[in-house]
């Protein structure tokens, strides 16, 4: 399927040649009369008059090209500094999910990129050690209730002279031990997720629940039902990504550049590393200073409106702004690349009147910088006025057009 821009360049530049073939053999025949006159009064050759490096458009070419003429603007742009990176997870945003005590799993549905909320169970374990916990607890509890009671009858014989103060001594030891058993035997439970308020109505479970610690999404589910689970084993990881930073790579050369707060704008790539549409904006919260093997620098943005749907380590580019100064400008469209050199194309005269009008361009080399919001600063060489008429759109047309006039002249 045929692009219309591309059938309009290719009938423009065969416009352009089959005129410029027409003017050069007319130019010829008067060229050839025109030197022979003056040869004969001066003795001299005349000069031509056809300027190499220029093309010339004619009205009807000019408004079919589309050509629109402008001058150089002033414009504030940012420098720019270009980088890759990914998303990362704060510490406090990612967490491996473990059991104090090992188990068998005997409940589990979970996969990778299943949402979770906080407090959710993820997973039930089974193991006898939890009945002897929960026994143990029952027990102590009741002998602390009863030494407590113990303790305040000594107590009372003490202050009446009645009892030995050995005994009180001895109840206050026991007292003070079965404390700190209870305690113990409290704490564990609490690690277990074993609400002491059912284990007071007597109710003893052989099974635990895991819940999640954070709400996010679940990245990783190494465990199966029926597999036995060790103390300390990972059993999911989870990560929240609702405040997930951008990681930048800087090369060490630039990061005197960059500066905490500095604004920067984030996109990400898609399947076959095509760019998503969507561009994020963010801000530098951390510059790590610590040099990378690799002469990099680790440097972290916080994003405005954070993305999601995506995940840790997610490939992104990027595109930090660092200093904001008024310089030289043109759009894209009124740059052009010629080999490794970028050109613009200057209007060098137009003569003429009505349809006989004829437009002249000349391409300029020109310095580029930094490129914003569709803007390029320009360096302009010595001698190119800056009130010069410049082409801002049409500039590819034109550039077509003269390389295909000037492949038809060398052949």
């Amino acid at each position: 399927m045929n692009h219309p821009l591309v059938n309009r360049r290719l009938w423009l530049a065969l416009f352009i040649v089959l005129s410029s073939q027409t003017a050069c053999q007319q130019k010829d025949k008067s060229s050839k009369s025109s030197e022979t006159a003056v040869q004969a009064k001066t003795g001299k050759p005349a000069e031509s008059k056809e300027e190499a490096g220029t093309v010339e458009l004619s009205e009807t070419q000019f408004q079919t090209a589309g050509i629109r003429l402008g001058s150089l603007e002033t414009r504030t742009l940012s420098n720019l500094i270009r980088v890759n990176g990914s998303l990362s997870a704060p510490p406090q945003q990612q967490v491996s999910v473990s059991t104090p005590y090992g188990g068998i799993l005997v409940s589990s549905s979970l996969l990778p990129g299943t949402a979770v909320r906080k407090g959710q169970v993820l997973a039930v374990l089974e193991n006898p050690e939890f009945i002897r916990l929960q026994q143990d607890y029952l027990e102590t509890s009741s002998r602390l209730t009863f030494q407590q009671q113990e303790y305040e009858r000594q107590r009372e014989l003490s202050q009446q002279n009645v009892g030995a103060l050995k005994t009180l001594q001895q109840a206050t030891a026991e007292l003070g031990s079965l404390r700190a058993r209870a305690e113990g035997l409290r704490q564990q439970l609490a690690l277990l997720g074993i609400p002491l308020s059912e284990l007071k109505g007597g109710k003893i479970s052989r099974t635990v629940a895991i819940r999640a610690p954070i709400g996010g999404t679940v990245t990783a589910a190494g465990v199966n039902r029926g597999r036995y689970v060790a103390a300390n084993d990972v059993l999911f990881e989870i990560v929240d990504a609702s405040r997930l930073l951008a990681q930048l790579t800087v090369f060490e050369g630039d990061v005197a550049q960059v500066q905490v707060g500095k604004r920067v704008r984030m996109s990400f790539t898609g399947p076959g590393g095509a760019a998503m549409p969507r561009e994020y904006t963010g801000r530098i919260r951390l510059i790590n200073r610590e040099t990378n093997a690799d002469r990099t620098v680790s440097v972290y943005a916080s994003f405005d409106n954070p993305p999601s749907g995506l995940r840790p380590g997610t490939f992104l580019k990027a595109v930090i702004e660092t200093t904001s100064q008024p310089v030289p400008a043109l759009p894209d469209g009124a740059i052009v690349q010629s080999g490794n050199q970028s050109q613009i194309f200057v209007l060098e005269e137009k003569e003429g009147q009505g349809e006989g009008v004829r437009y002249r361009f000349r391409p300029i080399p020109v310095r580029i910088g930094v490129t914003e919001n569709g803007y390029q600063a320009v360096t302009l060489p010595a001698g190119l006025k800056p009130g010069n008429r410049i082409v801002m759109a049409g500039a590819y047309d034109l550039l077509s057009a003269m390389n295909n006039t000037e492949e038809e002249e060398g052949k």
